[in-house]
């Protein structure tokens, strides 16, 4: 039997993967906030799209600053996931939770021990009511090679990456399961 859950549809494409979005201009102003609404967008010219609350100071550094990282932090690190997305950084300095600094292609700010990141510089934006969807172009994106290739991606029998469900839920990255 199915119900009707519009109120909570986003609910039905959870779990997603937890980043951590990076805003704002090194030596001025920074915030981190966890995001699971991210996604590629395009290959040629590479581009993700991230859907950031309007109120939020992500939102206010990203719409000033016109950039942003997207930051991938392993399982062992869900902690800091979940305090960067639970407290705002307009009340709280965030940058003591992580070890950052200056992107190379970008001022926003990159977790220096994240697994991996993208650097974007904003190219659109489409409003959408309670959050804009900020399309960036990549301007780089840099990962560690003992965890991921290109030809293969993530390897889960080495690391995991949170998955937000809702609320404090996480999930880890099951088993992989070779579909023929």
């Amino acid at each position: 039997m199915h119900r009707e859950v519009i109120d909570k549809y986003y609910l039905l494409l959870h779990p997603r993967p937890a980043y951590i979005i990076g805003s704002g201009k090194w030596g001025e102003k920074i915030n981190f906030m966890a995001a699971s609404w991210v996604t590629p967008v395009a290959e040629e010219p590479p581009r993700v799209a991230i859907a950031i609350d309007i109120e939020s100071y992500t939102h206010e550094l990203i719409k000033e600053f016109k950039e942003f990282t997207v930051n991938i932090l392993p399982l062992s690190k869900v902690n800091i996931v979940y305090k960067v997305g639970s407290i705002s950084g307009r009340r709280k300095n965030k940058s003591d939770l992580v070890r950052a600094r200056k992107g190379e292609k970008v001022d926003a700010p990159v977790i220096e021990d994240s697994l991996g990141h993208l650097e974007c510089r904003v190219v659109d934006e489409h409003s959408s009511e309670d959050v804009t969807l900020f399309i960036g172009d990549i301007l780089s994106a840099k990962v560690n090679t003992e965890y991921f290739s290109e030809k293969s991606g993530w390897n889960f029998k080495k690391i995991n990456i949170p998955l937000h469900n809702w609320g404090r839920g996480f999930y880890s990255v099951g088993r992989f399961i070779l579909v023929r």
